[in-house]
């Protein structure tokens, strides 16, 4: 027996619903997909509802954690865990709630780099639909994973109902309540297919149009203004709008805001917690 699941999906940001119950039940059945693990940032409380909504579907409880270091998938997770803390550390505390540790798009910006090659990771995502059309970085990752000897996975890192699964994991095993055990044994299969490049990478990135709305394919949002974040090809300098500390970074918003780690962890946080509602309302 066997189950198909993307293991990278983000179901909201910042208290914003991007993807529902209803869609997310309506995309396992186009897609052929088991499951998900629904790793969004800051806290696992819609991921902990979906899980209760969707009991005929597999849903690992997961967060896409922002290291010192850079992003770290937990999945299995009972609990929140905070950012901001050495990735070894936040490795050791996925641990000690019995989950499995991720390394996501590892050469990509915002991933941990070189530093993977120190870690005791569960598995390397190998292979990201997201960034797929640039084969050079997922190529990068499966070679290290090889050399490691440690498991891989494949995803899409999408908040776009209509692409989940496109690229996913198989994992071999019996029992939903023995899938991590799976993944950290190898006991799995790698389905690869990018996400379409979206018209709107290139105008934001490439022909540095403004006033851009987030694509739906990975919807990253300033969270300032909420119009669509961009990745430079080089280094600017860079004022932090909330600290004034300067920073050189590929990463801003489409419009020219810009905010440090510590910064948008403070801001992402607060407004996620703005926003908050009772569970019954917040996520119906």
């Amino acid at each position: 027996m066997s189950f198909k699941l993307d293991l990278h999906v983000h179901t909201e940001s910042h208290g914003k619903i991007l993807i529902n119950a209803g869609q997310l039940r309506q995309s396992f059945k186009n897609n052929n997909i088991n499951g998900i693990a629904v790793t969004n940032f800051y806290d696992i409380s819609h991921a902990l509802w979906l899980k209760k909504k969707l009991q005929e579907f597999v849903i690992i409880i997961g967060q896409e954690i922002w290291t010192k270091e850079g992003h770290l998938l937990g999945l299995g997770l009972k609990e929140r865990i905070a950012d901001s803390q050495d990735v070894e550390d936040t490795i050791g505390l996925i641990h000690d709630q019995g989950g499995i540790a991720v390394a996501p798009h590892p050469f990509l910006l915002l991933g941990v780099g070189e530093k993977v090659k120190s870690l005791p990771l569960d598995a390397i995502e190998v292979y990201s639909g997201l960034i797929g059309v640039t084969v050079v970085f997922n190529h990068k990752a499966k070679r290290l994973a090889e050399m490691m000897n440690v498991a891989q996975v494949a995803s899409t890192d999408t908040t776009d109902p209509r692409f989940i699964g496109r690229s996913h994991t198989e994992v071999f095993v019996e029992e939903p309540d023995r899938i991590l055990v799976a993944i950290r044994a190898g006991r799995v299969k790698l389905y690869k297919r990018p996400l379409p490049l979206p018209f709107v990478f290139i105008l934001k990135n490439a022909l540095y149009f403004k006033d851009i709305e987030p694509c739906s394919l990975h919807a990253t949002h300033c969270i300032l203004c909420e119009k669509t974040m961009t990745t430079r090809l080089f280094r600017k300098k860079h004022k932090c709008l909330d600290c004034g500390s300067e920073q050189r970074s590929r990463i801003s918003c489409c419009d020219g805001h810009f905010m440090c780690l510590v910064c948008i962890l403070k801001r992402g946080q607060a407004l996620a917690e703005e926003r908050g509602l009772p569970m019954a309302e917040r996520y119906k």
